[in-house]
C-alpha cells in the first residue's frame, strides 16, 4: 500500500486531471473545433492536451495575425484567446473578429493574466464572450467553454 502522502498526492492528480467527455448536446457536437492563440509554448501544449482528453480538436496558433489566418482556414466554432502577445495582441485580434461579417459572431474567449477593470471594460466593449485570468485552473478552464457550448445551442434551438 502506498504511504499516506503518495496516496494524497494521487488523489490531487486525479481530481485536478479532466474527465474525458466530447462536447455534445442533443445528438450533435457542439464547438467541437476550438482555435488556441497563445504565445507561450508550454501553456499552449498544456491546453491543448487538456480540451484534447475533453474531445475537442484544437487548432493552434502563435499570435493574432497567424490567429486570424487560421480561423479563415479552419473555421473553428470558438476562440480561446491570450491578451498579451507579441506582434498581435488579443484586443487587436479580437477587434479583427468582429469586425469580419463571417466572424463576428464568433465566441471568443479572452486569457489574460491581466484582471483588471479596464482590461475587462475594453474587452467587453470589443466583443468578448468571456475571461479566464492567468493562473487559472482547468475546470474554470473547461466550464467557460461549456458555458458558450450551452448559449450557442440555445440560441441555434430558438433560430
Amino acid at each position: 500500500m502506498a504511504p499516506l502522502k503518495n496516496r494524497a498526492r494521487a488523489a490531487e492528480t486525479f481530481v485536478q486531471r479532466p474527465s474525458v467527455r466530447p462536447a455534445k448536446a442533443a445528438g450533435r457536437e457542439l464547438m467541437n473545433r476550438i482555435l488556441l492563440i497563445e504565445d507561450n509554448h508550454s501553456l499552449r501544449e498544456e491546453i491543448v492536451n487538456v480540451l484534447e482528453l475533453e474531445g475537442f480538436t484544437v487548432v493552434i496558433a502563435e499570435n493574432g495575425r497567424v490567429g486570424l489566418v487560421r480561423i479563415e482556414e479552419e473555421r473553428p466554432d470558438l476562440v480561446l484567446c491570450d491578451l498579451m502577445m507579441p506582434d498581435m495582441d488579443g484586443f487587436e485580434t479580437l477587434k479583427a473578429i468582429r469586425s469580419n461579417p463571417e466572424t463576428h459572431t464568433l465566441p471568443v474567449i479572452v486569457l489574460t493574466a491581466r484582471d483588471d477593470e479596464e482590461c475587462r471594460s475594453r474587452g467587453s466593449e470589443l466583443g468578448a464572450d468571456d475571461y479566464v485570468t492567468k493562473p487559472f485552473k482547468i475546470p474554470d478552464l473547461l466550464r467557460a467553454v461549456r458555458e458558450l457550448a450551452k448559449k450557442r445551442a440555445r440560441r441555434e434551438r430558438l433560430a
